[in-house]
């Protein structure tokens, strides 16, 4: 008997081994794309859960910082309320320099001084919030316009906001269209209240270029999100246009200026 295979049996051989390769792949690519999607899923479920659960908490609280702040700096009996305030310091043993300003001691007294770290987070949001005069009750549509409480301490005093972002973005979009979106079940949420307003479509691209539209949402957070994510993904036009847009009102103040200087010289000359 021959131990030599035909070349039939080598070609199914490899085949076979082919095919395992194939299956051992697709297996592994599944495998860690399910990893991923649980790790997202399970990210998902804590920012929509417990982070914002957190901050549904969070929020109101500053909203009440805010008023105290305001309470002991404007109104009636704004020498009574330091006294609880001060009363209320000396009972919870909290010591502050003299140059320590009411922000940071409304701060100590709300959050403790357990945590420094975030008590200097939470103090630079107050110091926004009262800097921007933020009405009271308004503190979560503010924050969320920041960006989140962490993107307040961190920003710089001549940073844009997440608002200031959007801001731009639609000034920039708005006066052109790229596409008409239209369908029955686009139809379907038609509510002419809302003619005019912006929304935000969840799409995929397609193999032929085209896109699929999954839902549109008529969210304000939602759309500012989307101005936000552009401008970051076209920050370097955005800067440049911003640039151009000032040197252009720059140099329409300075021909105003000399228009007006030779105006004031022949007027002069003619009396």
């Amino acid at each position: 008997m021959s131990n030599h295979t035909t070349p039939a049996a080598q070609a199914e051989k490899a085949t076979a081994i082919n095919a395992e390769k194939v299956t051992n792949y697709a297996m592994a690519s599944n495998t860690m794309f399910k990893r991923c999607e649980n790790l997202s899923i399970k990210r998902e479920v804590w920012e929509s859960n417990e982070l914002a659960r957190s901050n549904d908490a969070l929020y109101p609280i500053f909203d009440g910082c805010i008023e105290l702040y305001r309470d002991l700096t404007r109104g009636e009996g704004v020498k009574a309320q330091k006294k609880g305030f001060e009363d209320f310091i000396n009972a919870k043993g909290y010591v502050f320099k003299s140059t320590s300003p009411l922000t940071l001691k409304v701060i100590r007294c709300v959050f403790g001084e357990k945590d420094r770290r975030r008590l200097s987070t939470y103090h630079s949001v107050l110091r926004v919030a009262i800097a921007d005069n933020w009405k009271v009750g308004e503190a979560a549509q503010r924050i969320c316009e920041y960006g989140g409480v962490q993107e307040i301490s961190l920003r710089r005093k001549d940073a844009l906001t997440a608002k200031d972002k959007a801001t731009i973005a639609r000034e920039a979009l708005m006066n052109e269209s790229i596409a008409t979106l239209s369908s029955e079940a686009i139809f379907k949420q038609f509510d002419t209240s809302k003619i005019g307003d912006s929304a935000v479509a969840v799409m995929t691209l397609e193999g032929d270029g085209s896109y699929s539209v999954h839902c549109v949402v008529s969210s304000n957070t939602a759309v500012n999100a989307a101005m936000t994510a552009f401008f970051s993904s076209n920050k370097a036009d955005f800067v440049e246009a911003q640039k151009q847009k000032a040197a252009e009102i720059a140099e329409a103040t300075k021909a105003m200026l000399i228009k007006s200087a030779a105006n004031d010289a022949q007027a002069a000359k003619a009396a």
